[in-house]
């Protein structure tokens, strides 16, 4: 019989929902084998106008003790199946059927439900170039294809990577002699255009005192030479 009790209603309602919300992500994830992969997959993805990432080519990977343990047909030590790992972002919640049916059409190994759902989008990101896995082969962010408008480079960085590219940076502005904040920001779009979003927005300000530094201690220098040689 129809529930009348609006309490009753109401909590019926919400276990509905919340029973339907868990089946429905707004992220999923897939591998890309060479094998199995329909050709110009990536185009394909493309096509479909479905916002993802596509980690580089994990033609590095191994199988460690753990895996053997859970599988002896994993011998620790030997090479994993070059792969990609692909995520798939929706604007809206989906269900795990609909990812599969894009997955499906570029060839890609579905996993189950539960390891295919994306529960932590910018983890999962991360694990693309296993940037949290010290005992995983480290791949280069700079290969990861995104497609549609995520910005991948500011998605993944942490507090530590920044510090690190800061450094990196200052150290370059250093051993380059760079005396201009407009100079850096030309070497900056031929060389590393990863760092446009810390150069162009995020670390600007500091930069640009880093570099007026730099310039006014040279500038120092030189005058102390030319007292040194009167």
């Amino acid at each position: 019989m129809p529930t009348k009790d609006a309490n009753k209603l109401k909590e019926k309602n919400r276990r509905y929902d919340a029973k339907r919300a868990g089946k429905r992500a707004r992220a999923w994830t897939a591998m890309v084998y060479e094998d199995s992969a329909v050709p110009e997959w990536q185009d394909k993805l493309r096509e479909l106008l479905v916002e993802c990432l596509i980690s580089p080519l994990h033609d590095k990977d191994v199988w460690t003790e753990a895996d053997e343990a859970a599988n002896p047909a994993h011998k620790a030590g030997t090479h994993k199946k070059s792969h990609w790992h692909i995520v798939l972002a929706f604007k809206n919640p989906v269900t795990y059927s609909r990812a599969v049916e894009v997955f499906k059409t570029i060839g890609a190994a579905v996993p189950p439900e539960n390891t295919s759902h994306v529960r932590d989008f910018k983890q999962m990101a991360r694990y693309l170039c296993h940037l949290d896995q010290p005992t995983k082969h480290r791949y280069d962010i700079k290969e990861v294809t995104v497609i549609g408008a995520i910005d991948y480079n500011t998605l993944v960085m942490s507090g530590a990577d920044e510090n690190d590219i800061i450094d990196a940076m200052c150290q370059y502005i250093d051993d380059h002699k760079i005396l201009s904040y407009r100079q850096f920001c030309i070497m900056v779009r031929q060389q590393h255009p990863e760092w446009r979003q810390l150069v162009y927005h995020d670390c600007a300000a500091m930069l640009s005192r880093y570099i007026r530094s730099y310039a006014w201690e040279l500038e120092q220098k030189d005058i102390e030479r030319l007292r040194e040689n009167r």
